[in-house]
Formats: structure tokens, sequence, C-alpha cells
């Protein structure tokens, strides 16, 4: 597992209210669902959702774009 976290940077003003991001990138789909069902995650989710105004979670595949 990697995990990246940020601030918000863009100009571009397309940001929908959200300012920050914290990303987890993980080698498989089972990865995924271990650490979604990890107790330690299960615990902390719960405290850091709760102090959110809105969440957003998106799961993904990456592919390779050729430009």
């Amino acid at each position: 597992m990697c995990c990246n976290r940020g601030k918000n940077v863009s100009i571009e003003n397309l940001h929908q209210g959200f300012t920050h991001i914290f990303e987890s990138t993980f080698e498989s789909t089972e990865g995924v669902a271990e650490y979604v069902a990890h107790p330690a995650h299960v615990e902390y989710a719960n405290l850091f959702l709760a102090n959110l105004e809105k969440v957003l979670v998106i799961d993904y595949k990456p592919t390779t774009v050729r430009v």
C-alpha cells in the first residue's frame, strides 16, 4: 500500500468544495478488501469520517493512456 495526501492547488475551480485528497494505492483488489475490513482501519475511518462535511471515494484500476 502506498499513500499520498495533498491540498487542492488547482486554478480551474472545479473542486466542487473538496479541498484535500488522500490517495491509497494497492497492488490488488484483494489488498483493498483486506484494508477496508481491517479492524484498525474501521476504527480510524469511523472517527475520521465523523469529522468531515462530505467525502468522495473512488475505486479504479489505472489505465495507461498514450498521447
